[in-house]
């Protein structure tokens, strides 16, 4: 018979309340794991190798080289400026230069080496990009796995030379006057709660990709912009109430609902890891906004804020 008085009681109970509360989003936890185990025992070529890849427990389980700074920023950064974090393979440190033009703030970048040569086409952008001089870069390098995203990702945001994060990939574009927003935001905020920033894709080019929310709603009402994964994945986005957005002055709460995956600003030291198991595209953000659900996290859309995706070629994953 259960003691409510004793400790272990009391964790007892607490266990199997949270549990049952939670039992499907336990359940589908275990079949995505099922998913990441037999998404990545399909053997393959790997692009432009022509080497077949790994085993899967070899592609879940494996370690990486990597080099913590191998650029280090010159500049100074205030503890409490939002760092953007971020991961590239070499055919796309031209979209860091872009990035790091525009947001003017702290980066961190993990970027997946294959070669020298790689590290030799980096050492030429340092040199011809002022930008990238006060970017954090870092290296990780190849294994025989298919792209380890969340690997590159948790390397970014462990090297985070601030506790604020934003979790972006590459090709995406901030809106104006992001950082100075994004900071006052953070600045005495509850270090569990996750501020979500709406995603747009377009298919306009850099120079005329919209900064201001007005630009961005002009955009979709033209046909120039829409919700990110809008087709693809629905409900990946759909949590984020666009609707709301649209006519919001401030930050809305929002509640996570099964494949939501929003590009997150957060206090990293909170913060659970990306699950590196996943490897390739596909369940490698989704998982781990599921769970910092499970942890008791807060979200909150931003309404001054929004990133947008520039147009790019397929990605082989």
């Amino acid at each position: 018979m259960w003691d409510g008085s004793s400790g272990s009681g009391v964790l007892l109970h607490n266990a199997r309340v949270y549990i049952g509360r939670h039992r499907l989003l336990f359940l589908f936890g275990f079949i995505i794991f099922c998913f990441a185990l037999i998404h990545i025992s399909a053997k393959k070529p790997l692009p432009g190798r022509g080497k077949m890849e790994p085993s899967a427990i070899h592609t879940m389980f494996t370690t990486f080289h990597t080099v913590k700074f191998y650029n280090k920023p010159l500049r100074k950064f205030d503890e409490d400026d939002v760092t953007i974090a971020a991961q590239v393979s070499p055919n796309r440190l031209a979209r860091i230069v872009e990035m790091a033009t525009e947001w003017q703030g702290p980066m961190s970048v993990a970027l997946y080496v294959y070669s020298d040569e790689d590290v030799e086409e980096l050492d030429r952008y340092l040199v011809k990009y002022p930008a990238l001089r006060d970017v954090g870069i870092h290296l990780l390098y190849y294994n025989e796995t298919r792209y380890p995203v969340n690997n590159l990702r948790n390397l970014a945001v462990e090297a985070s030379l601030t506790p604020w994060v934003l979790i972006l990939d590459a090709d995406f574009v901030t809106s104006g006057g992001m950082l100075d927003y994004l900071n006052s935001v953070v600045r005495g905020s509850d270090h569990k709660t996750a501020y979500i920033i709406p995603a747009f894709s377009t298919t306009l080019p850099p120079t005329k990709i919209p900064r201001t929310k007005r630009g961005i709603i002009s955009a979709l009402i033209d046909g120039d912009a829409a919700v990110v994964n809008k087709n693809a994945c629905y409900k990946c986005h759909n949590v984020t109430d666009y609707h709301t957005w649209y006519f919001a002055l401030e930050p809305y709460q929002v509640w996570y609902r099964w494949v939501y995956e929003p590009f997150l600003l957060f206090y990293r030291d909170e913060a659970p890891p990306f699950r590196e198991e996943f490897k390739g595209y596909g369940f490698d953000k989704n998982t781990w906004v599921y769970n910092m659900a499970l942890l008791g996290w807060d979200f909150f859309v931003l309404p001054e804020a929004f990133i947008t995706h520039q147009p790019h070629e397929r990605t082989h994953w």
